[in-house]
């Protein structure tokens, strides 16, 4: 037998967390070019999830609002692509429910600099 988390409630009763998994939703703070753009060409999720979904974010300045990239599923490569120009991006990946997975620690991206102004 595994061990399994269980929590009980005020009326003693137990409960066992198990079943599929839920929807995973994890989001990266937010990395600059030190005021320089850069041109983020996607990321590689660094989980052991076969099915990630994936979008970075997009603003040139710290006032203005963040938008994202429409969601891109993660390749047989085990890489997201996705292309942005930006000053400051974040990435967000989204594991669907269902999926097996034990871990998700962050993404390693894809970037270099832009040489726009």
């Amino acid at each position: 037998t595994l061990p399994g988390l269980s929590v009980a409630n005020s009326s003693h009763k137990l409960s066992f967390f198990n079943g599929d998994n839920k929807e995973a939703i994890l989001e990266t703070p937010e990395q600059s070019g030190d005021g320089a753009r850069i041109q983020v060409n996607g990321f590689y999720p660094i989980t052991d999830a076969t099915d990630v979904r994936g979008r970075i974010s997009k603003r040139n300045s710290l006032q203005a609002a963040i938008t994202y990239t429409n969601e891109a599923t993660m390749n047989a490569d085990g890489f997201v692509a996705l292309i942005r120009s930006t000053r400051y991006s974040r990435a967000k990946i989204r594991i669907p429910s269902a999926t097996v997975w034990t871990y998700a620690s962050g993404v390693r991206p894809l970037s270099q600099p832009d040489g726009e102004i």
